[in-house]
């Protein structure tokens, strides 16, 4: 067990510093995303909740998030296989479930 101001592993000498940061980087760049799309830049929200689901395939938040992203771009299909992938981990998720109902409904 490593002190609690340790610099690095007791056990293999990886520098801990680095490893706190590297822990904390999708929840940096999620919220970089959410700021992102209320600035109305979408693309770029799109992008980075894209590279939170890449790390992090099992975060269903950020998922939902790049699903309602890609459904504001218009990609229907991107936004559906995350909405259907939230729904796979998790059947009661009310956003994926009312994402994938405004997929049904038609268009205005």
């Amino acid at each position: 067990m490593n002190a609690a101001r340790a610099e690095v592993c007791a056990g293999c000498d990886t520098p801990l510093s680095n490893h706190a940061r590297l822990a904390a980087y999708p929840a940096y760049l999620f919220n970089r995303g959410l700021a992102e799309a209320r600035a109305g830049r979408l693309a770029r929200a799109r992008d980075l909740f894209a590279a939170v689901v890449h790390w992090c395939p099992l975060d269903v938040e950020a998922r939902n998030a790049l699903a309602l992203a890609n459904f504001e771009l218009g990609d229907t299909e991107e936004a559906r296989r995350h909405w259907n992938e939230v729904v796979t981990k998790q059947p009661d998720n009310p956003f994926a479930t009312q994402g994938l109902e405004r997929l049904k409904a038609p268009a205005p």
